[in-house]
């Protein structure tokens, strides 16, 4: 399902975007808390996993010109106990909104169109940037826990706290 926000469009992961997404995961800023770059082969193991889920994982693209801005998924939590947010954001985008504009808008859908009743995220307590983001779109933290080797801080959204406890349905909103 493509998405679209007021300066993005959110579209399903295609073959041709493999170069992008292995300069995202190729990207020492993007991935220094996130366990850290990743290889070719890993790259493209990510990547056919983003093919086989396009309802769920989304390139982001800025509208007027399609520049590649980064990815944004909904996946089960590690812990298997609600969907999880996730994002990366190539470092030139950072601080420009587009990260609270388009988690916004994922999160909407996850609640209007996938009829979610809460949502997680989870980050290194120590990535503050993405923490403030989580807490800027209306998430709260709920725990932390000791994984990967760092420490994790989870964050949850209820439908009802995000104001979608009745959502119209989708054909009624023009998407």
């Amino acid at each position: 399902m493509r998405l679209q926000t007021e300066r993005c469009v959110l579209e399903p992961p295609a073959a041709g975007d493999l170069n992008d997404v292995q300069l995202l995961y190729g990207n020492e800023k993007v991935r220094a808390f996130l366990g850290g770059t990743r290889t070719g082969a890993q790259v493209e193991r990510a990547f056919a996993d983003m093919l086989k889920n396009p309802e769920s994982c989304w390139m982001i693209r800025k509208q007027d010109d399609g520049a590649f801005l980064g990815t944004i998924s909904l996946d089960i939590h590690h812990d298997g106990e609600a969907l999880e947010i996730s994002y990366q954001l190539m470092p030139e985008y950072w601080g420009r909104g587009f990260g609270t504009e388009t988690a916004k808008e994922v999160i909407l859908h996850a609640f209007r169109d996938l009829r979610q009743e809460r949502l997680l995220a989870e980050t290194q307590a120590a990535n503050t940037a993405s923490r403030r983001l989580l807490e800027r779109i209306g998430m709260k933290e709920e725990r932390r826990v000791e994984r990967f080797g760092e420490e994790q801080v989870i964050y949850s959204l209820s439908r009802e706290s995000f104001g979608t406890d009745d959502p119209p349905p989708i054909s009624s909103i023009g998407l």
